[in-house]
């Protein structure tokens, strides 16, 4: 009786697997727009409580002076500048850059309207916290029943 091999095309071994190892290599580095290793600056944690969203965005290096918040109904933007500077007193070789330097800016659009008078921010050790507090009509509340 005859033995049958089944084809596989992607196993470990063969052209194809050479070719979907370049393949992955060129979309991590180029898939996202970003080099391989970086994601957006800043990284940002975005998250609900009962009555507001809070974003965390991670600065470090970048002034309190330098950040600007946005509101424009339910979008936030945050934008700035992040500037790494080397010694000029000296001539310096620089021999490997991984923190990013330049303009930033991430607009983030929440699922409902903030109450733009409420909201706050604080930069603290290189992290700025927002809280937005959502609008008065999204906000939960309690009814009172009363005895009929």
């Amino acid at each position: 009786m005859a033995q049958y091999t089944r084809f596989r095309p992607w196993t470990s071994g063969s052209v194809f697997d050479d070719l979907r190892r370049e393949m992955e290599a060129l979309f991590r580095h180029y898939g996202s727009g970003v080099p391989a290793g970086r994601g957006a600056f800043p990284a940002v944690n975005l998250f609900e409580t009962e009555d507001a969203y809070v974003l965390t965005a991670e600065l470090p290096g970048v002034q309190r002076e330098g950040i600007h918040v946005g509101l424009e109904g339910s979008t936030v933007t945050l934008h700035g500048e992040r500037r790494i500077e080397y010694p000029s007193d000296e001539k310096v070789s620089v021999h490997r850059i991984e923190r990013q330097s330049g303009s930033f800016r991430r607009a983030f659009e929440l699922p409902v309207g903030i109450d733009g008078d409420k909201v706050e921010a604080v930069h603290r050790n290189g992290v700025l916290m927002l809280r937005l507090p959502k609008s008065a009509e999204h906000r939960p509340r309690q009814i009172g029943v009363q005895a009929g």
